[in-house]
């Protein structure tokens, strides 16, 4: 093995350890042996290779190590709507591990390098620094910006079309459907134009989009004769009940016209609805623009015709509706709160409320 690689097996190695104790690594053992089972149908000979974890991280991003190591951020699980779309990326990543891009481009930085450079394809898979590798040395000061910049850089063109050939060959072979690929890139390029981002989504980075490469992925999909499988049912069954934490670190990370734009798209599935119609309660209530708490008080209520409805959804419905200066309506929410959540942590404070409203 060259030193280079040593170096990079060196810095995946340590980026595991690093992550399994980080916190964010998803302790759900139901959800992670749905992702081992679907990246081993993609994997196939290579299965023993490879280990994906979940990441809680509100961002859509994936990505592999070359030792195996791969990580699938709680954004994406969010994102994608059926086993193909999870499949689709996954085969990518396992494509680019495959060829030794990875290797590539820690090539590439040593013959530019400088430190920062180091330390970003440290924290790329999830490391916080530490060892040396020849000549650069890895700052576990610079790990908040570097986390914040997501990727070292972008895999070359070359790369990327090489690796979106050969993930949808993975995806066809596994018996998934081919479309699932051209379609995650579609959902995601639009959710970057709905909410005008300045700063792309993290896969963006080191997966540069564009519209020239959306269309070859559909182009390659017309051209396969086998339609193959969605999986929406086996992915909704693993995904679903976590979904309501996953929209809450989105809202919590500020990402409020990101989160409309995948509940109107989840919406489609009609699953789930109760935790959907609430968290776009939240982003209604949270916005607050023109017409936004009248919005918020429609979700609510649409959310409480369903049995999943939160917990919280009559407290927050109140919380809308005093807002919106509609006071007898807003005591109604807080009572049936108190009335359906007997040992509710926040009954002091919701009696509270009901005291500032004359009650």
């Amino acid at each position: 093995m060259e030193p280079a690689e040593e170096g990079l097996q060196m810095v995946s190695r340590v980026s595991e350890a690093a992550f399994a104790t980080s916190g964010l690594r998803i302790d759900s053992p139901e959800l992670r042996a749905y992702l081992e089972r679907v990246t081993c149908r993609v994997a196939d000979e290579h299965c023993p290779d490879v280990r994906p974890y979940g990441a809680a991280i509100p961002d859509f991003n994936a990505s592999m190590a070359p030792n195996g190591f791969m990580q699938i951020w709680t954004g994406l699980l969010l994102r994608v709507e059926s086993e193909a779309q999870l499949a689709a990326v996954i085969g990518h990543e396992i494509s680019h591990y495959v060829q030794r891009h990875s290797l590539e481009r820690f090539e590439t930085t040593q013959r530019t390098a400088n430190v920062l450079l180091a330390a970003q394809l440290g924290t790329a898979f999830g490391g916080v620094g530490g060892p040396s590798i020849g000549p650069l040395r890895f700052d576990p000061s610079q790990v908040g910006e570097l986390v914040a910049q997501g990727y070292l850089a972008a895999y070359s063109r070359d790369q990327e079309a090489e690796a979106d050939r050969r993930g949808l060959r993975n995806l066809v072979e596994a018996g998934y459907a081919p479309g699932a690929a051209a379609q995650v890139w579609a959902n995601l390029m639009e959710e970057r134009r709905a909410c005008d981002l300045p700063t792309p989504p993290a896969l963006f980075a080191s997966h540069p989009p564009s519209e020239e490469r959306l269309r070859s992925l559909r182009e390659l999909a017309q051209g396969i004769q086998n339609r193959g499988e969605e999986g929406q049912t086996d992915f909704l069954e693993a995904t679903l009940p976590h979904r309501q934490r996953w929209l809450r670190m989105e809202l919590t990370a500020g990402h409020l016209c990101r989160v409309r734009v995948v509940i109107e798209r989840l919406l489609e599935q009609e699953r789930g609805l109760g935790v959907l119609r609430y968290y776009q309660g939240e982003v209604y209530r949270k916005r607050g623009e023109e017409g936004d708490l009248d919005r918020a008080v429609r979700a609510y209520r649409q959310a409480l015709e369903h049995d999943d409805a939160p917990v919280g959804t009559r407290r927050d419905l109140g919380l809308a509706l005093e807002r919106a200066g509609r006071e007898e309506a807003a005591r109604n929410a807080f009572r049936d709160y108190l009335e359906a959540n007997e040992e509710a942590g926040d009954r002091a404070m919701v009696q509270q409320y009901l005291k500032e409203l004359g009650s």
